[in-house]
Formats: C-alpha cells, sequence, structure tokens
C-alpha cells in the first residue's frame, strides 16, 4: 500500500516538474519574442513588431494548459516578467500604431503586470524623442514627452499601492529622472535652434 502512494506522489512530482518546465520555457520564448518586438517598434517595422506581439500571446496562451492544472506556476518570477515585458511591448505598440493605450483584457494579463510594464515605457518613449531631436524633429520629441509625462502622473496616484505593487515604486523614480532628462534634452535644443535662427538672422543682415 505504502509503495502505491510512494509511487503516485512520484508520478504527480514528475507531472507537476514537465509542466513547470513548459511553463518556463514558454515564459522565456515570450520575454525574448517581447524584447524584440520594442527593438522592431524602434525601427519603425509595425507589421514584424505586430507579428511578434501575436506570436508571445500565443506562448502565453499556452502555459494556462499548465496552469489550470498547477495555479501556482502563473505566479512564477519568470512567468510574471514576461507578462509585464509583453504589456510593455505592446503598450509602445499601440502608442506608436494608434496613439492609443491597449486595454489590459485584450492582453490577457493582471493589471498588475499591465501597470508594471507600463512603468517601462517611459524609456522607450525617451529614445524615441531623442530619435526625434537628431533628426530635428523638435515638436515630435516634445509629444512624447507630454506621453511620457501623462504616464507617469496617472502611475503616481498608484504610489499609495506601491507596497502592494512591488517595484512600482523603483520604476516611478526611473521614469521621473527619465522625464527630466528628457526635458533638458529638449530644452536644450529648443535653445540651440534659437541661436541658429539668431545668427541665421544676423547673417542675413549683414549681407
Amino acid at each position: 500500500m505504502l509503495d502505491d502512494i510512494i509511487k503516485r506522489a512520484t508520478e504527480e512530482l514528475n507531472a507537476r516538474e514537465k509542466a513547470r518546465d513548459e511553463v518556463l520555457n514558454r515564459a522565456r520564448k515570450a520575454r525574448m519574442l517581447s524584447k524584440q518586438a520594442i527593438l522592431i517598434i524602434h525601427n519603425k517595422d509595425f507589421l514584424k513588431a505586430e507579428s511578434n506581439l501575436i506570436e508571445v500571446k500565443k506562448v502565453l496562451q499556452e502555459t494556462k494548459i499548465f496552469s489550470q492544472i498547477y495555479p501556482e506556476l502563473d505566479f512564477y518570477e519568470e512567468v510574471e516578467a514576461a507578462k509585464e515585458e509583453y504589456s510593455e511591448a505592446s503598450i509602445l505598440f499601440n502608442l506608436q500604431k494608434r496613439n492609443s493605450f491597449p486595454l489590459i483584457e485584450d492582453l490577457e494579463v493582471t493589471s498588475f503586470q499591465y501597470l508594471l510594464g507600463l512603468g517601462d515605457v517611459p524609456g522607450e518613449l525617451r529614445r524615441e524623442a531623442l530619435d526625434s531631436l537628431r533628426v530635428g524633429d523638435f515638436e515630435n520629441a516634445e509629444r512624447y514627452l507630454v506621453k511620457m509625462e501623462e504616464i507617469y502622473l496617472n502611475l503616481i496616484a498608484m504610489e499609495d499601492a506601491s507596497l502592494l505593487l512591488k517595484g512600482l515604486r523603483r520604476k516611478l523614480d526611473i521614469i521621473r529622472s527619465v522625464i527630466e532628462a528628457t526635458r533638458g534634452d529638449i530644452t536644450s535644443e529648443a535653445g540651440r535652434i534659437r541661436l541658429n535662427e539668431s545668427l541665421k538672422k544676423l547673417n542675413d543682415r549683414l549681407k
């Protein structure tokens, strides 16, 4: 009788271990595809980025087959990180492609995973702002700054819940520094543009 108990317990442990490996492999793949999607979005290849995000959603949906049997798998750090990364990439994609935020329900992630993913988006928007400044698109850089500030002001309302939402306070500190740095870059560029315009007018008068 004890042999049967041990056998059943061993089979259950093996099945749980196999399920864990399957979920973690998919989580790693989802995170990698999401990171790739972010780079692709910066390169303005939205068709490829969307394809990546569709694949990520499919891979994450596959984990539900295992988490329905072993619910604790949904709370593994690797799974949480993959869904946060997917949220970040999806939010960035929607902002760039549609100038709107995707719904939490559409991404099939939790509110916490969405918000933590959102907290990383301003860093990506800073990159877009700097790219805009490099090509002289001052107005577009300002639009990115406004969007960064919008995200920050909405997330700051969650600061009281930062003890419950692990990592939010640190992300808010990073967002604030990113916004200040971007505002400084835009202000410097605005001053440079005004100086160039003044020098051009002076040069025209001297001619």
